[in-house]
């Protein structure tokens, strides 16, 4: 499992030297394109950083100063000064190889079960052999070098090795090709337990899909009385404070009708598990899910007409009345059908 480099940059001299022999609170350089060596601390710069061999998330995470960094994961678009706080033994990419080490030393179910059972059914097979090796001295009429070959074929096609090395081979080989496509498995029990499943829950975003958001389609209830491009501009002033993946996308759409992201935002709050809100052109505007328009008495003014669904639905909005709704939507990567066709075989 060897994900991480092996080798790190000194900033101060430009020197590459091999990890093992990296100090805590050595300054390293790590360039845009570079796997980071060992865990840090980023003392200048920023970039943004691809952690998916840890966490398995699809989406960059943005890395200023004092921000945490991980050996294994690939810097995107900047340059680092990384000051490490591991050694390359302590690492978070060599502890996730421990793991997987002491998850092939742990047994399945199936491997207890075939030990135990070899532990009584070798004794009975090499008894045997022997009571047939003996049979010709016990009965005179049997011939002995005939018996003899008889216990010694028992011996060899009854001997259970074949079946007692096939079950830890094949778990040891599955958890191995699992951590080098970077998929770590806790041992034996729980391989065994994959090949049981009948449903497997997916993280959509990134994982069945691009993780490129779209905007679909933006409605207004009152289309002919209401300033459209005003609150297009109002919702993309909004968003652009927003960290959310889809205020990319809803920026974006603005900016192609011309509509560009006011400064101007006051008050900005994120509604927790609902959307946010602030004020622009001393108007309160609310942009969120269902759970806001709920809250704030929306639904029941959302046209049946609309047909706004396969996409994400965000409505805005003020305190007082409903404007209207956007939906954004993610393509599916092209391989996903094909990979969900392969798990259900």
């Amino acid at each position: 499992m060897n994900l991480a480099s092996q080798t790190a940059v000194i900033e101060e001299s430009g020197e590459k030297i091999s990890v093992k022999d990296v100090a805590i609170n050595t300054v390293l350089s790590v360039k845009a394109g570079e796997v980071i060596p060992l865990d840090g601390i980023v003392v200048s710069g920023s970039s943004s950083v691809d952690e998916s061999s840890l966490t398995g998330e699809s989406l960059p995470v943005q890395k200023e100063v004092e921000a945490n960094v991980w050996a294994g994961t690939m810097n995107l678009t900047g340059y680092l000064s990384v000051k490490t706080v591991a050694l390359a033994e302590e690492s978070t990419m060599a502890r996730m190889a421990k793991l997987v080490e002491e998850a092939q030393s742990q047994r399945s179910s199936t491997e207890e079960f075939v030990q135990k059972f070899a532990k009584y059914y070798t004794p009975v097979i090499v008894l045997a052999a022997i009571a047939m090796t003996l049979a010709p001295l016990i009965d005179r009429s049997l011939g002995f070098r005939k018996w003899v070959y008889k216990a010694l074929v028992v011996l060899v096609t009854a001997c259970p090795c074949a079946l007692v090395i096939s079950t830890p081979v094949a778990t040891a080989c599955g958890l191995a090709h699992a951590a080098k496509t970077g998929l770590l498995i806790k041992g034996g029990r729980y391989l065994e337990a994959l090949g049981k499943l009948k449903a497997i829950a997916f993280d959509k975003t990134g994982t069945l899909t691009e993780g490129i958001f779209r905007v679909v389609d933006v409605k207004f209830v009152e289309s002919e009385t209401i300033d459209e491009e005003k609150w297009l501009s109002w919702i993309a002033s909004l968003e652009s404070r927003s960290s959310h993946p889809m205020s990319v996308a809803i920026v974006s759409y603005c900016r192609q009708k011309g509509l560009e992201p006011s400064a101007e935002v006051k008050d900005f709050d994120i509604l927790e598990g609902e959307g946010i809100c602030g004020v622009v052109d001393n108007h309160k505007v609310y942009i969120g899910n269902v759970r806001l328009s709920n809250r704030l008495g929306w639904t029941e003014y959302v046209p049946d007409t609309w047909d706004i669904r396969g996409a994400t639905v965000g409505y805005f909005g003020t305190e007082e009345k409903f404007v209207g709704a956007f939906s954004v939507a993610d393509s599916s990567r092209p391989e996903a059908a094909e990979a969900l066709d392969n798990l259900k075989v």
